[in-house]
């Protein structure tokens, strides 16, 4: 595994925390995210850039964000990993964050039911982001 790859899952992890502690994912996280992809796209010859699948994203999670479904930093953080997940895989990709997210969000609401605790509203997107675009990034770098 290069430092590369390293230094993209630790900050994958760090954007998981900040995502379950505090539901909000930093702009410099994101951008960090983004230029590690662009870097690992840069040195690793099975990893292709997928630019117009990144701004797909970006379009598409501003009208989700703009009527409130998905969070800013979310989107941010799912078109950087979509420039370097292979186009094969990214239908996967969104099947499991959709999946994760909805696992994700029972147990934040049987969570509450049991705790009577309403403070912390939202589910915590980054984790299903991150898990489904790191998994589908290995499967890019296997074809």
């Amino acid at each position: 595994m290069s430092v590369l790859e390293l230094l993209l899952i630790s900050g994958s992890i760090a954007g998981m925390a900040t995502d379950i502690y505090h539901r909000k994912i930093s702009n410099r996280l994101c951008l960090s995210i983004f230029l590690l992809c662009l870097l690992l796209a840069f040195f690793d010859e099975k990893i292709q850039l997928h630019v117009y699948q990144s701004l797909s994203v970006v379009v598409i999670g501003l009208v989700l964000f703009s009527v409130g479904i998905l969070g800013a930093g979310d989107t941010k953080l799912l078109a950087a990993y979509a420039l370097i997940i292979d186009q094969g895989y990214f239908s996967l990709t969104l099947l499991m964050i959709g999946l994760l997210g909805g696992f994700t969000a029972i147990i934040i609401f049987l969570m509450q039911l049991i705790s009577k605790n309403t403070t912390k509203k939202g589910v915590p997107y980054g984790v299903p982001i991150v898990i489904s675009s790191l998994f589908s990034l290995y499967l890019s770098k296997l074809n």
